[in-house]
Protein backbone atom coordinates (compact mmCIF):
# COMPACT_ATOMS: atom_id res chain seq x y z
CA UNK A 1 0.00 0.00 0.00
CA UNK A 2 2.86 2.40 0.88
CA UNK A 3 4.31 1.81 -2.75
CA UNK A 4 0.92 2.22 -4.39
CA UNK A 5 0.85 5.69 -2.33
CA UNK A 6 4.79 6.75 -3.16
CA UNK A 7 4.18 5.47 -6.91
CA UNK A 8 0.96 8.15 -7.18
CA UNK A 9 2.80 10.92 -5.28
CA UNK A 10 5.51 10.65 -7.72
CA UNK A 11 3.24 10.27 -10.46
CA UNK A 12 1.18 13.78 -9.53
CA UNK A 13 4.70 15.37 -9.04
CA UNK A 14 5.75 14.44 -12.35
CA UNK A 15 2.02 15.26 -14.23
CA UNK A 16 3.00 19.29 -12.13
CA UNK A 17 6.40 19.24 -13.83
CA UNK A 18 5.55 18.75 -16.79
CA UNK A 19 2.30 21.13 -17.03
CA UNK A 20 1.29 22.82 -20.17
CA UNK A 21 2.01 26.97 -20.03
CA UNK A 22 -1.56 28.20 -19.44
CA UNK A 23 -1.58 31.50 -22.11
CA UNK A 24 -4.34 33.72 -22.01
CA UNK A 25 -4.47 35.49 -25.71
CA UNK A 26 -6.88 38.66 -26.40
CA UNK A 27 -7.71 39.84 -29.71
CA UNK A 28 -10.67 41.84 -31.44
CA UNK A 29 -11.13 39.54 -35.01
CA UNK A 30 -14.57 39.23 -36.07
CA UNK A 31 -15.53 37.43 -39.29
CA UNK A 32 -13.19 36.18 -41.79
CA UNK A 33 -10.19 37.30 -39.71
CA UNK A 34 -11.87 35.63 -36.35
CA UNK A 35 -12.58 32.02 -37.85
CA UNK A 36 -9.05 31.78 -39.16
CA UNK A 37 -7.34 32.74 -35.86
CA UNK A 38 -9.49 30.64 -33.92
CA UNK A 39 -8.27 27.68 -36.45
CA UNK A 40 -4.60 28.76 -36.02
CA UNK A 41 -5.15 28.90 -32.15
CA UNK A 42 -6.23 25.17 -32.17
CA UNK A 43 -3.78 23.75 -34.36
CA UNK A 44 -1.18 25.25 -32.28
CA UNK A 45 -3.11 23.77 -29.13
CA UNK A 46 -2.86 20.35 -30.95
CA UNK A 47 0.90 20.70 -32.23
CA UNK A 48 2.12 20.68 -28.57
CA UNK A 49 1.88 20.15 -25.02
CA UNK A 50 3.94 22.78 -23.69
CA UNK A 51 1.44 25.72 -23.89
CA UNK A 52 -1.98 25.99 -24.11
CA UNK A 53 -3.40 29.24 -25.50
CA UNK A 54 -7.13 30.41 -23.97
CA UNK A 55 -8.72 32.62 -26.56
CA UNK A 56 -10.99 35.78 -25.81
CA UNK A 57 -12.61 38.20 -28.61
CA UNK A 58 -13.57 42.07 -27.59
CA UNK A 59 -14.89 44.54 -29.10
CA UNK A 60 -12.74 45.92 -32.11
CA UNK A 61 -11.60 49.91 -31.85
CA UNK A 62 -11.57 51.88 -28.85
CA UNK A 63 -13.34 49.32 -26.33
CA UNK A 64 -10.07 46.97 -27.11
CA UNK A 65 -7.86 49.15 -26.14
CA UNK A 66 -9.32 50.56 -23.11
CA UNK A 67 -10.24 47.54 -21.78
CA UNK A 68 -6.48 46.68 -22.12
CA UNK A 69 -5.23 49.94 -20.47
CA UNK A 70 -7.75 48.81 -17.44
CA UNK A 71 -5.59 45.50 -17.15
CA UNK A 72 -2.43 47.09 -17.20
CA UNK A 73 -3.45 49.49 -14.20
CA UNK A 74 -5.44 47.04 -12.40
CA UNK A 75 -2.60 44.25 -13.27
CA UNK A 76 -5.06 41.69 -14.91
CA UNK A 77 -3.59 41.71 -18.40
CA UNK A 78 -3.76 38.60 -20.83
CA UNK A 79 -0.88 36.91 -21.38
CA UNK A 80 -0.46 38.04 -25.18
CA UNK A 81 -2.91 39.66 -27.37
CA UNK A 82 -3.41 41.58 -31.12
CA UNK A 83 -2.98 44.97 -31.29
CA UNK A 84 -2.86 47.72 -34.07
CA UNK A 85 0.91 48.89 -35.01
CA UNK A 86 -1.13 52.71 -35.82
CA UNK A 87 -2.06 52.57 -31.87
CA UNK A 88 1.37 52.00 -30.52
CA UNK A 89 2.55 54.98 -29.85
CA UNK A 90 -0.52 56.25 -27.81
CA UNK A 91 0.06 52.52 -26.39
CA UNK A 92 4.16 52.94 -25.80
CA UNK A 93 3.30 56.50 -24.24
CA UNK A 94 0.66 54.93 -22.29
CA UNK A 95 2.79 52.32 -21.04
CA UNK A 96 0.72 49.76 -22.15
CA UNK A 97 3.31 47.39 -23.99
CA UNK A 98 6.16 45.13 -22.73
CA UNK A 99 9.08 45.90 -24.90
CA UNK A 100 10.50 42.68 -26.58
CA UNK A 101 14.33 42.26 -27.01
CA UNK A 102 16.23 40.87 -30.00
CA UNK A 103 17.15 37.91 -27.52
CA UNK A 104 13.60 37.03 -26.65
CA UNK A 105 13.17 36.98 -30.27
CA UNK A 106 15.91 34.63 -31.19
CA UNK A 107 15.05 32.65 -28.61
CA UNK A 108 11.42 32.07 -30.45
CA UNK A 109 13.49 31.37 -33.53
CA UNK A 110 13.04 34.85 -35.16
CA UNK A 111 14.98 38.25 -35.88
CA UNK A 112 13.90 41.29 -36.91
CA UNK A 113 14.65 41.30 -41.00
CA UNK A 114 12.33 38.12 -40.96
CA UNK A 115 9.77 41.23 -41.41
CA UNK A 116 8.89 43.65 -43.62
CA UNK A 117 11.23 46.15 -43.63
CA UNK A 118 8.60 49.18 -43.53
CA UNK A 119 6.86 47.68 -40.71
CA UNK A 120 9.74 46.92 -38.86
CA UNK A 121 11.15 50.87 -39.15
CA UNK A 122 7.89 52.18 -38.23
CA UNK A 123 8.02 50.01 -35.50
CA UNK A 124 11.29 51.12 -34.49
CA UNK A 125 10.53 54.53 -35.01
CA UNK A 126 7.53 54.66 -32.84
CA UNK A 127 9.90 52.86 -29.84
CA UNK A 128 12.42 54.99 -30.08
CA UNK A 129 10.72 58.03 -29.84
CA UNK A 130 7.84 57.22 -27.16
CA UNK A 131 9.63 54.04 -25.54
CA UNK A 132 13.29 55.32 -25.47
CA UNK A 133 13.85 51.79 -26.86
CA UNK A 134 15.37 50.03 -29.40
CA UNK A 135 13.20 47.02 -29.10
CA UNK A 136 10.34 46.17 -30.99
CA UNK A 137 6.85 46.42 -29.12
CA UNK A 138 4.87 43.90 -31.12
CA UNK A 139 5.44 40.91 -33.45
CA UNK A 140 4.51 41.97 -37.28
CA UNK A 141 1.86 39.45 -38.22
CA UNK A 142 0.37 41.01 -40.83
CA UNK A 143 -0.57 44.23 -43.69
CA UNK A 144 -4.16 45.03 -44.41
CA UNK A 145 -4.64 48.11 -46.78
CA UNK A 146 -7.18 49.66 -49.14
CA UNK A 147 -7.71 47.74 -52.14
CA UNK A 148 -10.19 48.07 -54.97
CA UNK A 149 -12.81 45.47 -55.98
CA UNK A 150 -14.02 45.74 -58.58
CA UNK A 151 -17.06 43.84 -61.36
CA UNK A 152 -15.75 42.38 -63.75
CA UNK A 153 -18.67 41.39 -65.93
CA UNK A 154 -20.36 45.05 -65.30
CA UNK A 155 -17.06 46.47 -66.55
CA UNK A 156 -16.78 44.74 -69.83
CA UNK A 157 -20.42 44.95 -71.06
CA UNK A 158 -19.87 48.60 -70.76
CA UNK A 159 -16.20 48.44 -72.90
CA UNK A 160 -13.75 49.69 -69.64
CA UNK A 161 -12.28 46.52 -68.71
CA UNK A 162 -8.81 46.14 -70.68
CA UNK A 163 -7.16 43.41 -72.03
CA UNK A 164 -5.16 42.38 -68.90
CA UNK A 165 -8.75 42.37 -67.08
CA UNK A 166 -8.65 45.46 -65.01
CA UNK A 167 -10.54 48.32 -65.21
CA UNK A 168 -9.01 50.54 -67.98
CA UNK A 169 -9.40 54.41 -66.02
CA UNK A 170 -7.24 54.05 -63.27
CA UNK A 171 -3.90 55.73 -64.10
CA UNK A 172 -5.11 59.77 -63.27
CA UNK A 173 -7.80 61.10 -60.77
CA UNK A 174 -9.75 62.47 -63.68
CA UNK A 175 -9.35 59.56 -65.92
CA UNK A 176 -10.99 57.64 -63.07
CA UNK A 177 -13.63 59.79 -62.54
CA UNK A 178 -14.79 59.79 -66.15
CA UNK A 179 -14.59 56.30 -65.67
CA UNK A 180 -16.91 56.55 -62.94
CA UNK A 181 -19.27 58.80 -65.18
CA UNK A 182 -19.31 56.02 -68.30
CA UNK A 183 -19.81 52.89 -66.05
CA UNK A 184 -22.97 54.77 -64.12
CA UNK A 185 -24.56 55.63 -67.58
CA UNK A 186 -23.93 52.50 -69.21
CA UNK A 187 -24.70 49.98 -66.41
CA UNK A 188 -27.13 52.21 -64.55
CA UNK A 189 -25.11 50.40 -61.49
CA UNK A 190 -23.93 52.10 -58.13
CA UNK A 191 -20.54 52.87 -59.11
CA UNK A 192 -18.83 52.67 -55.75
CA UNK A 193 -20.21 50.64 -52.99
CA UNK A 194 -18.66 52.82 -50.04
CA UNK A 195 -19.62 53.19 -46.28
CA UNK A 196 -20.36 56.73 -45.27
CA UNK A 197 -22.07 56.56 -42.27
CA UNK A 198 -21.22 58.69 -39.87
CA UNK A 199 -21.09 55.45 -36.89
CA UNK A 200 -18.34 53.98 -38.95
CA UNK A 201 -15.46 56.87 -39.60
CA UNK A 202 -12.78 54.60 -40.61
CA UNK A 203 -14.29 53.87 -44.26
CA UNK A 204 -13.79 57.63 -44.99
CA UNK A 205 -10.66 58.36 -43.00
CA UNK A 206 -8.64 55.18 -45.16
CA UNK A 207 -10.03 56.59 -48.84
CA UNK A 208 -9.31 60.49 -47.98
CA UNK A 209 -5.95 59.51 -46.04
CA UNK A 210 -4.78 57.58 -49.34
CA UNK A 211 -5.86 60.17 -51.66
CA UNK A 212 -4.15 62.78 -49.49
CA UNK A 213 -1.07 60.79 -49.24
CA UNK A 214 -0.94 60.51 -52.77
CA UNK A 215 -0.80 64.07 -53.07
CA UNK A 216 2.12 63.77 -51.04
CA UNK A 217 0.48 65.26 -47.97
CA UNK A 218 1.42 64.65 -44.60
CA UNK A 219 0.76 65.80 -40.84
CA UNK A 220 4.15 65.44 -39.88
CA UNK A 221 7.14 67.84 -40.76
CA UNK A 222 10.52 67.60 -38.85
CA UNK A 223 8.57 65.60 -36.21
CA UNK A 224 5.84 68.05 -35.61
CA UNK A 225 2.06 68.05 -36.27
CA UNK A 226 1.66 70.87 -39.31
CA UNK A 227 -1.57 71.41 -40.72
CA UNK A 228 -0.26 72.97 -43.53
CA UNK A 229 -0.56 70.03 -46.04
CA UNK A 230 -4.18 69.57 -44.89
CA UNK A 231 -5.28 72.72 -45.28
CA UNK A 232 -4.46 72.11 -49.66
CA UNK A 233 -3.88 68.41 -50.36
CA UNK A 234 -6.33 67.66 -47.61
CA UNK A 235 -9.42 69.76 -48.88
CA UNK A 236 -8.96 68.87 -52.68
CA UNK A 237 -9.36 65.12 -51.21
CA UNK A 238 -12.49 65.64 -49.62
CA UNK A 239 -13.45 67.61 -52.50
CA UNK A 240 -13.05 64.95 -54.45
CA UNK A 241 -15.14 62.63 -52.11
CA UNK A 242 -18.01 65.27 -51.94
CA UNK A 243 -18.18 65.48 -55.48
CA UNK A 244 -19.03 61.89 -56.04
CA UNK A 245 -21.48 62.10 -53.84
CA UNK A 246 -22.97 64.36 -55.85
CA UNK A 247 -22.51 63.01 -58.76
CA UNK A 248 -24.57 59.51 -57.61
CA UNK A 249 -21.28 57.72 -57.30
CA UNK A 250 -21.44 57.00 -53.84
CA UNK A 251 -24.61 55.84 -51.52
CA UNK A 252 -25.86 58.49 -49.16
CA UNK A 253 -24.84 57.60 -45.47
CA UNK A 254 -24.51 53.79 -45.80
CA UNK A 255 -23.35 51.79 -43.02
CA UNK A 256 -20.88 49.20 -43.60
CA UNK A 257 -22.59 45.88 -44.09
CA UNK A 258 -24.82 47.37 -46.54
CA UNK A 259 -21.86 48.46 -48.71
CA UNK A 260 -20.18 45.15 -48.87
CA UNK A 261 -24.08 44.35 -49.46
CA UNK A 262 -24.14 46.76 -52.62
CA UNK A 263 -21.37 45.04 -54.12
CA UNK A 264 -21.63 41.88 -53.49
CA UNK A 265 -25.47 41.38 -54.65
CA UNK A 266 -24.25 43.27 -58.08
CA UNK A 267 -25.55 46.19 -57.90
CA UNK A 268 -22.52 48.20 -57.48
CA UNK A 269 -19.22 48.56 -60.22
CA UNK A 270 -16.82 49.33 -57.43
CA UNK A 271 -15.88 48.75 -53.65
CA UNK A 272 -13.20 50.95 -51.83
CA UNK A 273 -12.40 48.60 -49.21
CA UNK A 274 -9.79 46.60 -46.95
CA UNK A 275 -8.30 43.62 -48.31
CA UNK A 276 -9.61 41.99 -44.93
CA UNK A 277 -13.55 41.34 -47.24
CA UNK A 278 -11.20 38.88 -49.45
CA UNK A 279 -13.10 36.13 -48.00
CA UNK A 280 -16.62 37.58 -48.44
CA UNK A 281 -16.02 37.57 -52.45
CA UNK A 282 -13.98 33.93 -52.25
CA UNK A 283 -16.35 32.43 -50.10
CA UNK A 284 -19.76 33.63 -51.92
CA UNK A 285 -17.97 32.50 -55.32
CA UNK A 286 -17.36 29.05 -54.49
CA UNK A 287 -20.79 28.67 -53.04
CA UNK A 288 -21.95 30.78 -56.42
CA UNK A 289 -23.73 33.57 -55.08
CA UNK A 290 -21.89 36.34 -56.48
CA UNK A 291 -24.07 37.29 -59.87
CA UNK A 292 -20.67 38.40 -61.46
CA UNK A 293 -16.90 38.17 -61.97
CA UNK A 294 -14.69 39.99 -59.46
CA UNK A 295 -11.62 41.25 -59.60
CA UNK A 296 -9.56 42.53 -56.75
CA UNK A 297 -6.37 45.13 -57.74
CA UNK A 298 -3.65 47.21 -55.63
CA UNK A 299 -5.30 50.61 -54.61
CA UNK A 300 -5.02 52.55 -58.29
CA UNK A 301 -1.83 55.43 -58.25
CA UNK A 302 -4.29 58.66 -59.12
CA UNK A 303 -1.47 61.23 -58.49
CA UNK A 304 2.25 61.28 -58.33
CA UNK A 305 2.85 59.09 -55.51
CA UNK A 306 1.16 55.20 -55.10
CA UNK A 307 1.15 55.70 -51.29
CA UNK A 308 -2.00 54.00 -50.11
CA UNK A 309 -3.49 53.47 -45.97
CA UNK A 310 -2.28 50.52 -44.14
CA UNK A 311 -2.38 49.18 -40.73
CA UNK A 312 -0.51 46.41 -39.17
CA UNK A 313 -1.81 43.58 -36.76
CA UNK A 314 0.75 42.74 -34.13
CA UNK A 315 0.88 39.89 -31.70
CA UNK A 316 2.23 42.06 -28.25
CA UNK A 317 2.79 41.45 -25.34
CA UNK A 318 1.34 43.95 -22.51
CA UNK A 319 3.15 45.71 -19.81
CA UNK A 320 2.17 44.38 -15.96
CA UNK A 321 4.03 46.12 -13.45
CA UNK A 322 2.16 44.20 -10.42
CA UNK A 323 2.03 41.38 -11.89
CA UNK A 324 5.22 41.46 -14.48
CA UNK A 325 5.32 37.75 -16.05
CA UNK A 326 7.46 35.34 -15.70
CA UNK A 327 10.29 34.85 -18.45
CA UNK A 328 8.64 31.44 -18.89
CA UNK A 329 5.23 32.88 -19.79
CA UNK A 330 7.53 35.88 -22.37
CA UNK A 331 8.84 33.03 -23.84
CA UNK A 332 5.72 30.89 -24.69
CA UNK A 333 4.12 34.02 -25.91
CA UNK A 334 6.40 34.12 -27.93
CA UNK A 335 6.56 30.93 -29.37
CA UNK A 336 3.19 30.87 -30.04
CA UNK A 337 3.79 34.45 -31.51
CA UNK A 338 6.28 32.61 -34.10
CA UNK A 339 3.87 29.96 -34.56
CA UNK A 340 1.25 32.27 -35.69
CA UNK A 341 3.17 34.67 -38.20
CA UNK A 342 4.48 31.53 -39.98
CA UNK A 343 0.92 29.93 -40.94
CA UNK A 344 -0.21 31.10 -44.52
CA UNK A 345 -4.01 30.54 -43.00
CA UNK A 346 -4.02 33.74 -42.14
CA UNK A 347 -3.49 35.10 -45.46
CA UNK A 348 -6.11 33.12 -46.34
CA UNK A 349 -7.93 36.66 -45.05
CA UNK A 350 -7.03 38.70 -47.73
CA UNK A 351 -4.09 40.23 -45.40
CA UNK A 352 -0.41 40.28 -46.64
CA UNK A 353 2.09 38.79 -44.38
CA UNK A 354 4.89 40.73 -42.59
CA UNK A 355 6.80 37.09 -42.36
CA UNK A 356 9.27 37.21 -45.55
CA UNK A 357 9.44 33.54 -46.22
CA UNK A 358 5.16 33.31 -46.27
CA UNK A 359 5.18 36.36 -48.43
CA UNK A 360 7.54 35.04 -50.59
CA UNK A 361 6.23 31.72 -50.39
CA UNK A 362 5.10 29.55 -53.65
CA UNK A 363 1.81 29.05 -51.77
CA UNK A 364 1.24 32.55 -51.12
CA UNK A 365 2.41 33.28 -54.53
CA UNK A 366 -0.05 31.03 -55.74
CA UNK A 367 -3.54 32.28 -53.87
CA UNK A 368 -6.44 33.66 -55.59
CA UNK A 369 -7.43 36.72 -55.88
CA UNK A 370 -4.07 37.63 -53.02
CA UNK A 371 -1.90 37.35 -56.13
CA UNK A 372 -3.82 39.87 -57.86
CA UNK A 373 -2.80 43.11 -55.49
CA UNK A 374 -0.31 41.38 -53.17
CA UNK A 375 2.93 42.42 -54.65
CA UNK A 376 1.76 46.13 -55.70
CA UNK A 377 -0.35 46.81 -52.33
CA UNK A 378 3.02 45.72 -50.07
CA UNK A 379 5.36 48.26 -51.89
CA UNK A 380 2.62 51.28 -51.53
CA UNK A 381 2.49 51.08 -47.82
CA UNK A 382 1.59 54.17 -46.19
CA UNK A 383 1.43 53.72 -42.14
CA UNK A 384 -1.26 56.40 -39.65
CA UNK A 385 0.71 59.22 -38.89
CA UNK A 386 3.04 58.62 -36.00
CA UNK A 387 1.05 60.31 -33.18
CA UNK A 388 -0.48 59.19 -30.01
CA UNK A 389 -3.79 60.58 -31.56
CA UNK A 390 -4.19 58.67 -34.37
CA UNK A 391 -4.73 54.96 -34.96
CA UNK A 392 -7.54 52.85 -33.87
CA UNK A 393 -9.11 53.78 -31.12
CA UNK A 394 -7.64 56.71 -31.01
CA UNK A 395 -9.50 60.55 -30.33
CA UNK A 396 -9.06 61.49 -33.81
CA UNK A 397 -12.19 59.56 -35.25
CA UNK A 398 -14.47 61.74 -33.70
CA UNK A 399 -13.67 64.92 -35.65
CA UNK A 400 -13.63 62.69 -38.82
CA UNK A 401 -17.13 61.33 -37.84
CA UNK A 402 -18.27 64.99 -37.05
CA UNK A 403 -17.03 66.80 -39.53
CA UNK A 404 -15.21 64.58 -43.15
CA UNK A 405 -18.33 62.23 -43.17
CA UNK A 406 -20.54 64.73 -43.21
CA UNK A 407 -18.66 66.79 -46.02
CA UNK A 408 -18.36 63.56 -47.61
CA UNK A 409 -22.16 63.11 -47.78
CA UNK A 410 -22.84 66.70 -49.09
CA UNK A 411 -23.69 67.96 -45.52
CA UNK A 412 -21.44 70.70 -44.77
CA UNK A 413 -19.14 72.75 -47.45
CA UNK A 414 -15.81 70.85 -47.61
CA UNK A 415 -13.38 73.77 -46.42
CA UNK A 416 -16.02 74.17 -43.30
CA UNK A 417 -15.04 70.49 -42.87
CA UNK A 418 -11.30 70.74 -42.89
CA UNK A 419 -10.97 74.17 -40.58
CA UNK A 420 -12.96 72.17 -38.31
CA UNK A 421 -10.88 69.02 -38.35
CA UNK A 422 -7.93 71.06 -37.88
CA UNK A 423 -8.88 72.50 -34.67
CA UNK A 424 -10.16 69.22 -33.13
CA UNK A 425 -7.00 67.83 -34.09
CA UNK A 426 -4.95 70.89 -32.40
CA UNK A 427 -7.28 70.99 -29.39
CA UNK A 428 -6.23 67.47 -28.50
CA UNK A 429 -2.57 67.78 -29.26
CA UNK A 430 -2.57 70.73 -26.40
CA UNK A 431 -4.53 68.31 -23.94
CA UNK A 432 -1.66 65.72 -24.07
CA UNK A 433 1.01 68.79 -23.67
Amino acid sequence: MKAALLFLAAGLLSGSAYAATELTYWDFLGGGDGVRMKQIVDEFNKSQSDIHVTESTLTWGEPFYTKVHTGVVSGQTPDVMTYHLSHFAAGIQGKDLRPITNEELAAAGLKQSDFQDSIIQRSLELSKKYGQSDDLFGVPLDIHTLVLYYNKTALQKAGLLGSDGKPTGTDSIDAFNKMLAEAKAKTHLLPIAESTNTEEPASCWRVWYTLFKQQGGDFLKDGKLTFDDVEKQGTTSLQIMADWMKNGFTPKSTNYPSAIALFSAGRAVFMMNGNWEVPTMVDLAKNKKLPFDYGVMAFPTFYDKSDTWADSHQLAIPNNPKNPPTPEKVAAALKFAAYVVKQVTWAGGGHIPCYLPVQQSEEYKQMVPNNEYSADAAKHVSLEPALPIFGVGGPTFSPISNFLVPAWNDQIPVDQAIKSFDTELQKFVQQQG
